[in-house]
């Protein structure tokens, strides 16, 4: 469907409020809002509550521990579809503040570019989806679907207290899909349109041999913690292996749509070895389908020791990206009980949680439309079936039984997480005239 004169509006409403709509954009921004301290986050949310009310959503404000969940509702038309938009409002610490080009709470302009925390990651999309909104109000338009907006403040510190919260309330969220923007465009400056994510289990194994530290002159009759903790993972993983058994259990094959979709994909391996200076590694045909349907094992860390001794404790940080099929609590036993067998009796391993794999099938009739919605805004996009990163898409499609579409239109290099995070004022109205044209598209949907 021919949706130009629609986004041609959506443009007039943008560059009419332009300064209006940055004013909401940078208040947002403004409120400290992380959630790993706590600082900011109430304050963040109350403002935010505000925002709702006005734009005439009824609202209602969670309990929910840590931090509030914020539903909003328009009129419910039964004979209209229902969408669920999700975003939230809590960032990551900012971190160094010498890093910073500018103050990290203080949203400054640079060559069109936004400078702040959370500028892109993920109050832009949130406020958007609130824009989107707003120029159905400004321009007395009846809304062609029914809008559930869902607002979280834990989603950087793991989403505490979201997955109770919807199992209690699964009857007032039903909806017949999900829509949400986080993240970063493809390197190629292309959108992403995802359908789900790996999980994520993390865990810490330590390494004991002595009581304490000792002069490395005894290397050669005392036992070092940290070769014992190298030795350890080269039987957990060796080249691109993971050895425990079972470890692979439970992936789902690729199929066949999908395999047809990996083929459309551009090259990304020049381009990353251009970013990051890396030689090539398991490029070629194979390149997709182990980036976004083969689990990793990924030691991010190795903490031992001091000058000149030989350490009697070694310690490593593991990260495993979970593949649709995978379990992180039945990975995480697996991996206890090969350690247990290879004879260890001095090591130790900490669970610290796990988010599970999700996926959306790529033949929901809702793909085609926002893929027509992307190609008409952008020109061009990237659909990911499954992207290597992980978020908590499960909550949408194993807890509300929903598909769930995620489109990812921040600037590429916007340094989510990172300092200097920023966004491009042209991306951000861009998100706006997705989220409001996605609504006519996703209504006239077919499903069964």
């Amino acid at each position: 469907m021919d949706y130009s004169e629609r986004i041609q509006d959506i443009r007039a409403f943008i560059q009419e409020q332009e300064q209006s709509l940055l004013d909401d954009w940078f208040q947002l921004i403004s409120h400290v809002s992380v959630s790993e301290t706590g600082e900011g986050v109430e304050e963040c949310c109350d403002w935010i509550y505000g925002k709702m009310a006005a734009l005439g959503l009824a609202v209602q404000k969670y309990d929910v521990r840590p931090f509030p969940v914020l539903v909003g509702r328009t009129h419910r038309d039964p004979a209209k579809k229902t969408v669920l938009l999700y975003a939230h409002y809590d960032v990551k610490p900012a971190g160094d503040p010498g890093k910073w080009r500018t103050d990290p709470f203080r949203p400054t302009v640079v060559d069109g570019k936004v400078y702040a925390r959370g500028s892109a990651d993920n109050k832009s999309p949130l406020m958007a989806h609130l824009e989107a909104l707003a120029y159905y109000r400004n321009r007395g338009l009846e809304l062609p679907v029914n809008l559930i907006y869902l607002f979280e403040g834990c989603e950087e510190s793991g989403s505490l207290g979201l997955p109770e919260f919807l199992e209690a309330h699964r009857q007032e969220l039903d909806a017949d899909m999900v829509f949400f923007s986080d993240g970063s465009k493809d390197p190629s400056g292309k959108p992403i349109i995802a359908l789900g994510c790996k999980g994520c289990l993390n865990f810490t194994i330590r390494v004991k041999t002595m009581t304490k530290n000792v002069h490395s002159r005894y290397a050669p009759v005392l036992p070092s913690a940290a070769w014992a903790l190298v030795d350890l993972l080269s039987k957990l993983k060796q080249g691109d292996q993971v050895l425990v058994p079972g470890f692979y259990d439970g992936l789902r094959p690729i199929n066949e749509k999908e395999r047809a979709l990996l083929e459309t994909l551009p090259s990304s391996e020049d381009e990353l070895n251009r970013i990051y200076q890396a030689k090539p590694q398991n490029y070629g045909r194979e390149f997709y389908p182990r980036l976004f349907f083969q689990p990793t094992f990924n030691v991010q860390s190795i903490r031992c020791g001091a000058n000149g001794v030989v350490p009697a404790e070694a310690e490593a940080s593991v990260d495993i990206r979970l593949a649709p099929g995978q379990k992180g609590e039945d990975v995480f036993e697996k991996i206890r009980a090969y350690i247990a067998a290879l004879g260890y009796d001095n090591v130790e391993l900490e669970f610290e949680g796990c988010i599970p794999p999700s996926q959306t099938d790529v033949s929901t009739p809702y793909l085609p439309a926002v893929e027509d919605i992307c190609t008409q805004i952008y020109g061009d996009y990237i659909l990911y079936p499954c992207r290597p990163s992980s978020a908590p898409d499960f909550l949408w499609t194993d807890i509300l039984k929903l598909p769930a579409i995620q489109v990812r239109w921040s600037d590429a290099d916007s340094d989510n997480h990172a300092p200097n995070e920023h966004l491009s004022i042209r991306e951000y109205f861009d998100g706006i005239v997705l989220t409001a044209c996605a609504f006519p598209a996703i209504a006239v949907v077919d499903t069964p």
